[in-house]
This record gives structure tokens, sequence and C-alpha cells, in this order.
């Protein structure tokens, strides 16, 4: 298998990174969180320009036909960039769940606007008891006449605050569904929240929602399966986030340990934080190749997928924690100020640490999957034979 980029997608991580050094730097991010809205309508006009919207999408729905190693790409350098804006929670995850689910009437509405930059929408799934059991849904909708009446609750919802339109999960004859509902529909009202770095997520309750027979997301196929694997999609996206922001903070400790002078010289001269920079570059590595086998299994079997995205999730939790320790460390005080960006990587590793699944609940996962002899000891993106 050849690991190496190709020159396109050489090209499209040189055009990303450039884009949001030059658009999105520190204090422009600052800007945003302070808003009212906490999100920047300009950045998402541009990023829908550049073709990062449309990039996951299959020619046929309107899209470029990118991959998971070119969304792994625009993911590092959101990592980078401490990007608030809901690219993963609209593209990868809701968008996802549109292409596969959908109606042709609803890719070209939903998509199309997507792309265009003109709609967002977002999944409200997870519920308080939800967990890491996606399973586990007490929303219900009722037939009534020929659309449907929805009726529950649903817990931080990604992107929430920015959405027009929400994907809701509910029990429809006791199996699960997935239903399009308008943000501004009658009985819907949202409760939003800012989490512990700076991003934005929304609390729904739906009190006898309204919908059209339309609204159904309907293909045939599993729906609970398909949910399943929209988060196994959005948690290999997140691990390459991650990396970004782990490669960030390493070069942000080692430009600062070469500036910083004490006892006469730069704190980087002295070889016991030379290995301490050393082993947070060996974890970033580490970081880079799990999130790497967490790309390529996006599409392989159900079981080779969960042994490398929840593998990836469970290996980054661990070794990101410690890089972002080292740095906070590294940098001293300084490391928590609001004028220096080490603080923000430092919460949004920890963010991403505890967005879809935990650590332990991939770690826990990951472990239930291996228990078979064949899985464990085979390929790592071919189902045993």
């Amino acid at each position: 298998m050849d690991l190496n980029y190709s020159d396109e997608q050489l090209l499209l991580r040189e055009s990303a990174d450039r884009f949001l050094k030059e658009r999105y730097d520190f204090e422009k991010r600052a800007k945003i969180l302070a808003s009212d809205t906490g999100f920047a309508s300009d950045i998402w006009a541009e990023i829908a320009d550049l073709g990062w919207l449309a990039l996951p999408f299959a020619e046929e729905n309107g899209g470029l036909g990118g991959g998971a190693v070119e969304i792994s790409l625009i993911m590092e350098a959101v990592g980078r960039a401490l990007m608030v804006e809901p690219y993963l929670t609209c593209v990868i995850l809701a968008g996802g769940l549109v292409e596969r689910l959908g109606s042709e009437a609803q890719k070209a509405e939903i998509l199309g606007g997507l792309i265009a930059g003109t709609s967002r929408p977002a999944l409200a799934h997870t519920e308080r008891q939800t967990g890491f059991d996606l399973g586990s849904v007490s929303a219900i909708a009722t037939k009534n006449g020929e659309g449907y009446v929805l009726s529950g609750e649903k817990s931080l919802v990604p992107g929430g605050p920015f959405a027009d339109v929400f994907l809701v999960s509910a029990k429809l004859d006791g199996l699960i569904s997935l239903f399009a509902v308008p943000a501004n529909a009658d009985g819907l009202f949202r409760a939003d929240v800012k989490l512990v770095d700076g991003s934005r997520a929304s609390d729904l309750v739906l009190d006898n929602v309204s919908v059209q027979a339309s609204a159904l997301l309907t293909t045939g196929t599993d729906t609970l399966a398909e949910i399943e694997a929209a988060y196994d999609r959005a948690n290999a996206a997140l691990a390459s986030e991650a990396v970004g922001a782990m490669d960030a903070l390493l070069d942000a400790t080692v430009a600062y340990t070469k500036e910083r002078v004490q006892f006469g010289k730069p704190l980087a001269a002295f070889q016991a934080l030379q290995h301490r920079m050393g082993e947070m570059a060996v974890k970033c590595q580490e970081a880079r190749g799990s999130a790497l086998l967490a790309m390529l299994s996006v599409d392989a079997p159900r079981a080779m997928r969960i042994r490398g995205v929840s593998g990836a999730r469970a290996k980054i939790g661990k070794v990101s924690r410690s890089v972002a320790q080292e740095a906070i460390q590294l940098h001293g005080a300084m490391g928590f100020s609001q004028e220096m960006p080490v603080g923000a990587w430092f919460r949004r590793l920890y963010a991403i640490e505890n967005t879809f699944g935990t650590t332990a609940d991939h770690l826990k996962r990951y472990g239930e999957i291996i228990r078979d002899p064949a899985i464990l000891s085979g390929s790592l993106l071919r189902e045993p034979v």
C-alpha cells in the first residue's frame, strides 16, 4: 500500500494550512468566540468557495468525490488553527448521513444548500442517557395522517446553534429513524451552551413537533448501523484534528524554549527539557500513525472499522493528554494566558477526548472487538477469512 500523499493531496494540505494561517489567526478566533453567534459567516462562505464543504460528497450529489485522506488533511489544518466553525458536525457527520440515507429530494435540498454554504445541518441523536450506547434513544415518532409527530429531548447537539435543519433520531414503530426537522419548527425549543473549549452546542426539546412525510430519511437500510458508521467517520476525523493540535503544541513549545532564557541560556539548551520535547515528538508520531489507520479504516468491514477507529481514539486520547500537559508545563504560567494559544489547544484536546465517546469508552469498544483471535491477529483492513 502506497501511503505517500499524491500531488493533489499535498496541494490541498498546503492550501488549507495557508488559508487558515492567513485568515484564521488566534486573534480572529478569539473575536469569533466572543461574538454573540460564535460563528464567522465570512469564513464559512470562503471555505464553501474553496470546495471544502463539497469535498467528501459524490460528484452525482454535487460534491468533489474526496475520500477520508482528503478529509484528514483538512481536519489536521482545522486542529492547528483551532477553527470553531462546525465543519466536522455539518459536513462529515450530518452531511454524510444525508448522502447515505436521504432521498434524492433531500439530497438536493440539504446537501445542495450545505455545499453552497447556505445550509448547515446538525445531527440530533444523543440524549442524557445515551452515553456511548447509540441505540439508547427515547425520543418517539408517531404517524399522524400524512406526516409524523416527534417528541423527546436531545442533549449537547454539536453544531446546533448554527443549524437550520436538524436530523433528529426517534423511534418509529420500535425502530430508530431519522427525520429532517427545520430549526424553526413549531414545538422545537433550543437552548445553546458553551463547551470547555469555547465551542457551542445545543440542548433540544421536541414538544409534539409535526413534520411532513417527506421529512423521513429512508433507504431501507439499518438506520442505527448507518448512524454508528457516521460517528466512526467523525471519530476518525477527530483523530486527525487532534494530530493537528498536537503538532501545533509541539511546534509552539520548541519555539518558546528557544526564546525563553533561564540561567543565561535558552531553555532548549537544557538536556532534560530536550528529552521531554523528544518524548512529545514521539507521541505526536504515534498519534499520526493511529490517525492514519483510523482514516484508512472508515470504509473497511465493521469489525476492522471499530478496531482502527476506536483503537486510534483510545491511543490518541492518552498521548494527546500527555503532550498537552507537557506543553503547559514547559511554558509555565504563560501557557494559561489568554494571549497564547497553548491553553486553547489544551482545552480543545480535552474536548476531543470527551467527544463522541471518551478514551475509556473507545478502549472498551476496542477491547471487545479484538477478543476474537481472528480479528486480533488478522489484517488491519480486511475482514478475517
